[in-house]
């Protein structure tokens, strides 16, 4: 069973709109989000929109949670505790960009998906089961990997929310991490994947980096008057959380370009 894994669209449309159309190139038979559609980014409603006329499987990611619930912290970790404050300012501006009906779509979407694909069972979530703000990386110990593929039931691990593409192979299945459309994962760009789950020998995934009209977005994000700071990153390939995904010294040098 082939399937698009898209996440961490962050109310960016034009890079949502480049990731469907090269995931539909691959012949998914199902194309799932894995979550927070909107934060950070000036289309939340329009994102929305898009998931559902599209009939994107979709399960709940933290800034959905907050959003949709009209709180006034997404629960995300920062490296510069300052940046918290700016990404509340973010989340009000999203709250008051949603009408009612995308905020109880929000509220109501489930914190997890299963797929059975003959020999794989595919859970996927936003961040760890049972915790939608959680974090899980490649870098995590194996017994840790193989007790949340045990006790989870599944053989095929699919999270988002860290934005760094990724998978993690151990003898009783593996964790997939598409990396983040809506930005951050690379400068300038979105990142999505699709696995083929339910062959014989493992689950072959595949990742791609997906150009979209970043100049234009550029120009939304500062009509609507979003904090910069996050412009910034999803510029130079640097999570909203403030952690770099790329390791090329010329991003982090313009970085620290006035």
């Amino acid at each position: 069973m082939r399937i698009g894994l898209l996440s961490d669209i962050y109310g960016n449309l034009p890079a949502l709109e480049a990731a469907w159309t090269w995931v539909c190139g691959e012949g998914p038979e199902a194309v799932v989000c894995l979550g927070d559609l909107v934060g950070y980014g000036p289309f939340p409603s329009e994102v929305v929109g898009f998931v559902r006329s599209h009939g994107i499987e979709t399960v709940q990611g933290n800034w959905d949670r907050a959003a949709g619930r009209g709180r006034s912290d997404p629960g995300d970790e920062f490296t510069d505790p300052t940046w918290r404050k700016l990404a509340r300012e973010s989340l009000a501006w999203t709250v008051s960009a949603l009408g009612s009906d995308d905020a109880r779509f929000l509220r109501e979407l489930p914190t997890e998906l299963r797929f059975r694909a003959e020999r794989s069972d595919l859970l996927c979530v936003h961040g760890l089961p049972g915790n939608v703000s959680g974090r899980l990386g490649t870098e995590a110990a194996g017994d840790v990997l193989d007790s949340l593929l045990r006790r989870n039931g599944c053989s095929v691990l699919a999270s988002g929310n860290t934005g760094r593409p990724a998978v993690a192979v151990r003898p009783g299945g593996c964790m997939v991490n598409p990396g983040s459309v809506g930005g951050g994962t690379y400068p300038s760009a979105a990142s999505a994947a699709v696995i083929e789950a339910g062959g014989r020998g493992g689950v072959p995934v595949w990742w791609q980096r997906i150009e979209y009209d970043f100049e234009g977005y550029e120009r939304a994000y500062l009509g609507a008057g979003l904090p910069g700071i996050f412009l910034r990153c999803f510029r130079t390939g640097r999570a909203p959380t403030g952690e770099w995904m790329t390791d090329d010294t010329r991003w982090r040098q313009r970085w620290a370009e006035p």
